[in-house]
């Protein structure tokens, strides 16, 4: 439902107390002449398994000489509870994690009311979902397929890249991402080669214990990262929700999920639902394209057809763009952009792949992923 969340609490709402446990008290870890940043981070020596926050102090200068300051604490939401992030939250476990944060907060001297945590303000967050596939179906082939996609056109994303051999797919900004990747996998990479990198105490036992006890689990990650508080806003305004949501609004089923809808429909589907087809045979597309559009000439359409096996080969869309744009300005290829709403157009539900159908169904019921017992 939920991962990474950053929260923002003023000082006076912060009663400090003295450092247990042998934490030190905060490090400064730059300074200008309008802000400063302190951390405050448990000791190299201190190994014990447990998972906790990232803590910031921040100072800043607002004019007129004065300064607000405010405490940053960034976690993630299901490491806190669960130890782990392969399994998820849902809405009734929000008290118990609210309780968790502020029993490690306590530890590092700083006491806040569960009151003042779970009504804090949210800097930036990533709803996300994760899919177990079935029927063959594997993450690292969902997410080859998916690296065909074009993630730039209505997002604007202004970088991709695709790791670790296929097994994810990034597309970002300053402002958002989308990340799709093999959450198994992942939990064995190292923190460098990781898209999760701020790996829990327990990822690397949990990926043996998994190889061990369900070796044919296969789950596929669906991560948005709102990075910016106007980002979240504007997102937040297009879906028709309210604005500057706290901690406990954003620990929402349907706060989450109709993020993760909106942009696995917008982003996803609504620009390349033509790549997921399992009856892509040219002369079957041909006859479907010429009875979708009567109009369409027959010229047209076999361009069509040699368009979309250009865009589903090895590399994909990304890779057609880059081939064409060496010869061709970059209005040309949205002109071929266009083209391809054509090719979406023709697509029927019908004959889709299993694993579109199961992200479908993931996503509709987005009911909490929990680790089977042993």
């Amino acid at each position: 439902m939920i991962d990474t969340v950053v929260l923002n609490i003023p000082r006076e709402q912060v009663q400090v107390e003295a450092n247990s446990n042998g934490y030190r008290s905060w490090d400064l870890q730059s300074r200008t002449s309008t802000y400063e940043k302190h951390t405050k981070n448990p000791p190299r020596g201190l190994i014990d398994g447990v998972y906790r926050p990232r803590i910031t102090g921040m100072k800043r200068s607002i004019g007129g000489g004065q300064t607000v300051s405010f405490i940053k604490i960034e976690f993630s939401v299901p490491k806190m509870l669960f130890g782990n992030n392969l399994e998820e939250i849902s809405d009734k476990d929000f008290g118990a994690v609210v309780e968790r944060l502020q029993d490690r907060l306590c530890e590092v001297g700083l006491f806040i009311h569960k009151m003042r945590i779970a009504n804090a303000t949210v800097a930036a967050f990533h709803p996300s979902k994760n899919i177990v596939l079935s029927d063959g179906y594997t993450a690292s082939l969902v997410s080859r397929e998916l690296a065909k996609i074009n993630l730039n056109k209505k997002f604007d994303l202004q970088k991709t890249s695709f790791r670790n051999g296929g097994q994810s797919l990034q597309g970002y900004t300053q402002a958002h991402a989308v990340v799709v990747y093999d959450k198994i996998a992942d939990l064995a990479q190292s923190k460098k080669r990781a898209i999760d990198k701020d790996p829990a105490p327990r990822q690397l036992s949990l990926f043996q214990e998994i190889k061990t006890q369900q070796p044919s689990l296969e789950i596929l990650r669906l991560e948005i990262r709102l990075t910016q508080k106007a980002k979240i806003n504007g997102v937040l305004k297009r879906l028709g929700l309210p604005k500057n949501l706290t901690f406990s609004q954003v620990c929402k089923k349907d706060v989450c999920q109709k993020i993760v809808q909106f942009y696995w429909d917008t982003l996803i589907e609504g620009e390349n639902l033509f790549l997921f087809g399992a009856e892509n045979n040219p002369k079957n597309l041909l006859k479907r394209l010429l009875r979708r559009y009567p109009k369409l000439r027959v010229k047209e359409a076999v361009y069509l057809v040699g368009l979309s096996t250009l865009c589903a080969d090895e590399g994909g869309i990304r890779e057609l763009r880059v081939i064409l744009e060496k010869r061709q300005s970059q209005r040309g290829w949205y002109r071929i952009a266009d083209d391809i709403e054509l090719l979406n157009g023709s697509q029927s539900d019908r004959a889709l792949h299993g694993w579109v159908w199961q992200i479908r169904d993931t996503l509709k019921s987005f009911e909490p992923y929990r680790m089977r017992p042993p």
